[in-house]
């Protein structure tokens, strides 16, 4: 069997073709040149593959990697997906005009956003925490993957083991989906860790927590960033003006959806 009767037989799909870049090795643009390639020696994997979304299971874990803000990382069922919505809070973080010198990502997961970061702003020092053990391994292994030396990974639960203090910018991308919410989730997300999704009844737990701490180990001047729910912008916003924080931005998705506010300490 070609690459020409493969795609006849399955199907002209996105996915099909990164399945198949996926078991050659070789980009999709190339394998559209040679739809003469032949693919007997990784059929058997394509199917199984396929069977294996049937079920739902995230193409991302099949293939253990994907890209983020530019960066190949390792990703496993220890950490949630990084998302292409998540690339915007760090633009969002590069482009702030305030000092960067040290940063907190909270609940790093894989350690995209803290590994992005350190990628970008070279002379910098990021830390990132997980209350995950299985996690902070992913991120490691994602900062040994790429040779990354300004970037720290530890387990905290929120500041629970955070001795730093004075931090430019505290990031995160908490869980925040709320207990209604996490009943109707759509199949696919069941096989994340739901820890990482679940964000109290209302879904802004991890917000308040962060938000009602932050002042003991943010600089005078600092600044929180955070990932949103579509739906939360109104009250992480009020939380935040509670706190004495002034908003810098409020930013939608490219759904449209409100998912990026930053604030910085009065």
């Amino acid at each position: 069997m070609n690459i020409k009767e493969l795609i006849e037989k399955h199907g002209d799909y996105n996915e099909n073709w990164l399945i198949l870049e996926f078991l050659t090795d070789k980009k999709t643009f190339e394998l559209k040149m040679d739809l003469r390639f032949c693919v007997d020696s990784i059929y058997n994997e394509f199917l199984e593959i396929i069977e294996k979304r049937k079920q739902n299971y995230p193409l991302q874990y099949i293939f253990g990697r994907w890209e983020f803000y530019d960066l190949e990382l390792f990703v496993d069922e220890s950490a949630l997906i990084p998302r292409f919505e998540t690339e915007i809070l760090v633009d969002e973080i590069l482009k702030l005009d305030c000092k960067k010198d040290k940063i907190l990502d909270i609940g790093c997961g894989s350690g995209a956003i803290s590994l992005a970061l350190a990628k970008n702003l070279e002379k910098s020092y990021i830390y990132g925490i997980d209350i995950s053990k299985e996690a902070i391994i992913l991120s490691k292994r994602n900062k040994e993957k790429l040779n990354l030396q300004n970037v720290f990974f530890f387990e905290s639960d929120i500041f629970l083991n955070v001795s730093e203090q004075n931090f430019d910018i505290i990031v995160s991308n908490p869980p925040y989906i709320d207990e209604a919410e996490m009943k109707t989730l759509e199949k696919e997300l069941s096989f994340e860790p739901q820890n990482a999704l679940y964000g109290g009844k209302d879904g802004v737990f991890f917000y308040r927590e962060i938000i009602n701490n932050s002042l003991y180990f943010l600089s005078d001047k600092g600044v929180l960033a955070f990932e949103i729910g579509y739906n939360q912008m109104e009250i992480i916003s009020n939380l935040l003006i509670e706190k004495g924080f002034e908003i810098l931005l409020q930013k939608k998705d490219f759904a449209g959806f409100d998912r990026i506010i930053i604030a910085k300490r009065r």
